[in-house]
């Protein structure tokens, strides 16, 4: 490759008092393709006291380094030189840019350039280094956050790029660059782009290719994504020679960005039963990982941590226990939340209780999960509604049913009112048994009926009662 170019003042005399202002910028050391071309950027510039010496008739000539120095070429008489090219541009532009066709082996070495006017203009200048490779390198891939437009005092708007960079966050705007050394640009070389997975290259990427001097550049300008984390460019290029010859560099991005795909599950299959264990999983794709997994209830407002880790196991659990439990992942650059349903079941429990006024009147509720079904039962038999029975059923939200039963006619010592509930994991039941009670001012007999004394003093009140 190339190195840096360097502009050498030469000030090592004094000539009748006068600053010797000879100077030459061309890079140290250049390197040229066996077979091909090698390029050579190059100016120049002489002492003020020979400007007027500085015309088109000045010859610009190449020396190649050895003992005795060898013209290699001179711009007065190119098609006799021992190295066929051109050299740019025109004395006075003070160019010595300079193209050498048909590199071999032995052309590698050190040379300089010299000038030579009329007069007293005869100088010889640094020298430059000829490395001659057999094989093309690689390209080089660079990564960059985009170019950065700097305003300066002028009002002119000048492009600065900025250093390098190893990773990106996630919405940057990067440029990937691919640069390959040209050695001749009458053969240029061809550059193209792949990614893997493939369909990066076609998602809002712009791309921008130019040719410099020794360089053929191409540019990709995209906003980063989570997706291109771990994605990879690949760029190659084909140096039409004499023969074909492919070369090609690949570049790994990786992008920081904040968790994405967070997911919660439960480890039971569906639901846990009560009394068991369960623990609930978070998992997210984070760079860098996942620094803080916190679980909360949302049944609570606002939200109060359960507990930190990406597993929260719960022993023993109950019906209190079920309900939505919300994960957050966080890292540096950001969070994101993530739901899971806890769903524990149980067999039903059950309440009732009865009452009367002129009918009776019995209410019997039950929770469980799942939901429990009702039904009354009057000595074994399954109540219906009918001319003397009501039944009013009710769902109290997803676990609970409630059921409401009139009775509009007397019910004997014998009765026994049940209410029975079931679902999928048991069966519950209450059972209310009444009898007859008869009160009066006076004593109550063995069978229930009052020793009436004074019967028109006496009060008889029929009710059921819970025994």
């Amino acid at each position: 490759m190339m190195e840096i170019s360097v502009t050498f003042l030469l000030t090592g005399c004094l000539i009748q008092g006068v600053f010797c202002g000879f100077s030459i910028s061309l890079p140290k050391r250049v390197e040229a393709l066996k077979g091909s071309c090698v390029f050579i950027p190059c100016t120049f510039d002489i002492d003020q006291q020979y400007v007027t010496e500085l015309t088109e008739d000045v010859k610009r000539i190449w020396y190649k380094d050895v003992k005795p120095p060898t013209v290699v070429f001179d711009s007065s008489s190119p098609d006799t030189a021992s190295l066929k090219g051109e050299i740019f541009g025109t004395p006075t532009e003070k160019n010595c840019t300079t193209r050498f066709d048909n590199v071999h082996q032995s052309d590698e070495g050190s040379y300089y350039f010299r000038v030579e006017g009329s007069g007293g203009l005869k100088y010889n200048y640094y020298k430059v280094e000829i490395a001659v490779i057999n094989s093309p390198p690689e390209p080089t891939v660079s990564l960059f956050k985009d170019q950065q437009k700097v305003k300066e005092v002028t009002g002119v708007t000048e492009v600065k790029e900025v250093k390098e960079v190893k990773e990106v966050t996630e919405g940057s705007s990067v440029n990937l660059r691919c640069s390959t050394k040209i050695f001749c640009s009458s053969r240029p070389a061809n550059l193209t782009w792949s990614s893997s997975p493939e369909h990066l290259l076609n998602e809002s990427v712009t791309q921008q290719q130019r040719q410099e001097q020794t360089e053929l550049i191409s540019d990709l300008i995209f906003t980063v994504t989570h997706r291109h984390h771990l994605a990879t460019f690949t760029c190659t290029v084909t140096h039409q020679l004499q023969e074909q010859i492919t070369k090609q560099e690949t570049r790994t991005l990786r992008v920081q960005y904040a968790p994405k795909n967070t997911s919660a599950h439960v480890s039971a299959s569906g639901f846990v039963l009560e009394g068991r264990s369960v623990t609930l999983s978070c998992s997210s794709d984070a760079n860098p990982p996942v620094l803080n997994y916190t679980w909360y209830r949302d049944t609570e407002e606002p939200l109060k941590p359960v507990q930190s880790g990406q597993n929260l196991t719960i022993s023993n659990t109950d019906p209190t226990h079920s309900g939505r439990y919300v994960c957050t992942a966080q890292n540096e650059h950001g969070a994101q939340n993530a739901s899971v349903m806890l769903d524990v079941q149980f067999a039903p429990k059950i309440s009732s209780s009865c009452n009367k006024s002129n009918v009776i009147t019995c209410v019997c509720e039950a929770h469980g999960n799942p939901s429990p079904k009702l039904e009354w039962r009057r000595s074994g038999n399954v109540l219906i509604n009918s001319t003397n029975t009501f039944i009013w059923n009710e769902t109290l939200g997803s676990t609970s049913s409630k059921s409401i039963l009139t009775i509009h006619q007397p019910l004997t010592d014998t009765d026994v009112l049940q209410c029975f509930s079931a679902n999928t994991l048991g069966t519950a039941s209450a059972s209310q048994r009444f009898h007859p009670v008869t009160r009066t001012s006076g004593t109550e007999t063995q069978e229930g009926i009052p020793n009436l004394q004074e019967p028109d003093k006496t009060t008889h009140l029929d009710s059921y009662c819970l025994k």
